[in-house]
């Protein structure tokens, strides 16, 4: 048995998302001690109500604002954490695009990760993992290689990819044990997000046609047991990767490529709805890039690290979620 998290204090910042909420829980089950770090928002207490009951596990709750530097400093003072998972963030492209103002984005994304490494410089005991994204790339070479420059062409690509050489910087200046997790679009059981999958998979269940905005986008994706592994991996061995390493960047993805049709095409086939037309808008989406995905041979290499679920298992697994939440929640009444 792993003893490696076994006791061990944990931060989770942006415990109460997606991610967020199947790692805390994952560390848990490790026998970790864990914290997580949400705003104080009447949301973020319902968030953290339904997904103790959704994913079994009981986390300790921090409430504060991850922009605050000395709320920051202090319950990294009054804390002994031994490891950092940074993932608070505004997670969605749409966030920060030409139609809103993207102060809020930048605000987050890379004071709140200043924010975080300040910390950690300080207290110069804490490993810190920081959640980044395959947006960042922007406009290169395909597949994506860690030691490409980022070319992040929209608000959002920007603030991460802000945040991400704030956190190269860190690391490298400073020789903190820090490292960055790029992931490709992750998908599974608890994201009630806006995005393609989990959106499909609920206007399916209500009888309501999917919304297709671009019939070309291509994109991998990777199911969130996956993403975890990658995390929980990545954090156990952060002391064994170079002190000063001017890539200390890993890429987690897959192989598997789909358009946003195709990928549309496979949940109704799984879910029996092959007969839905889906209804195709054009012209919202006009500046996100056609197509991404990794190359993940440093992290086979170096962590060992490789997917274990295809995009079918992963969806039906998805689906099974979405299903059974539904029907716990009266057919969609408080879900």
């Amino acid at each position: 048995m792993n003893n490696f998290w076994k006791n061990k204090k944990v931060l989770v910042t942006g415990g109460n998302g997606f991610v967020g909420a199947n790692l805390s829980n994952r560390l848990a089950k490790m026998g970790a001690r864990v914290f997580i770090l949400e705003k104080n928002t009447l949301k973020s207490k319902k968030l953290l109500k339904n997904e103790v009951s959704i994913f079994g596990k009981k986390r300790e709750l921090i409430i504060g604002d991850i922009c605050n530097k000395k709320f920051i400093e202090n319950i990294f003072n009054t804390n002994d954490f031994e490891i950092c998972f940074h993932l608070a963030a505004k997670p969605l492209v749409l966030e920060g695009n030409a139609d809103k103002s993207p102060l809020s984005v930048f605000k987050v994304n890379i004071m709140g990760t200043l924010n975080i490494l300040e910390a950690v410089r300080k207290n110069k005991k804490v490993g810190l993992i920081i959640a980044s994204t395959s947006h960042v790339y922007g406009k290169n070479k395909l597949p994506f290689l860690e030691e490409y420059f980022p070319k992040p062409s929209s608000p959002y690509e920007t603030s991460k990819a802000c945040a991400d050489i704030l956190a190269q910087t860190y690391k490298n200046y400073y020789a903190l044990p820090i490292a960055i997790a790029r992931f490709i679009n992750i998908y599974g059981p608890g994201d009630l997000n806006k995005r393609i999958i989990p959106k499909t998979i609920k206007l399916l269940f209500q009888n309501k046609p999917p919304i297709l905005y671009d019939t070309k986008t291509k994109r991998s994706y990777l199911y969130i047991d996956d993403a975890i592994d990658g995390y929980i991996t990545l954090a156990e061995n952060l002391n064994k990767l170079p002190k000063k390493d001017s890539n200390i960047i890993f890429n987690f993805g897959t192989s598997e490529i789909y358009s946003s049709k195709d990928l549309m095409k496979k949940i109704m086939f799984l879910m029996n709805k092959s007969n839905v037309k889906p209804d195709i808008v054009t012209g919202v989406r006009k500046k996100e890039i056609a197509t991404q995905y990794l190359s993940i041979k440093k992290a086979k290499k170096i962590l060992g690290w490789y997917p274990k679920f295809s995009l079918e298992r992963g969806l039906e697994k998805t689906i099974e979620w979405h299903n059974n939440m539904l029907n716990k929640y009266k057919h969609g009444k408080n879900f």
